[in-house]
């Protein structure tokens, strides 16, 4: 990297996008929670059988996408 690269370098442009993937990390994290406290519970108290448990295995995968986007 030379000197004038490092001149013309707007660090708002990275501000803006550090701030963006905030927003995203933390929407993530709650639906996440959200799958994982409210959605699963209420699943399992209103719902049995194979249906029910392969709904269940999706909403984990679901919650572990969301999980990876918010740390990511």
């Amino acid at each position: 990297m030379d000197h004038l690269t490092l001149k013309a370098l707007t660090p708002t442009e990275y501000t803006e996008a550090a701030d963006g993937y905030r927003a995203i990390s933390g929407s993530a994290d709650a639906a996440m929670g959200r799958i994982d406290k409210q959605i699963t519970a209420a699943m399992r108290k209103a719902n049995e059988g194979e249906a029910a448990g392969a709904a269940l295995k999706q909403l984990r995968k679901l919650s572990e996408n969301f999980h990876y986007t918010h740390v990511e």
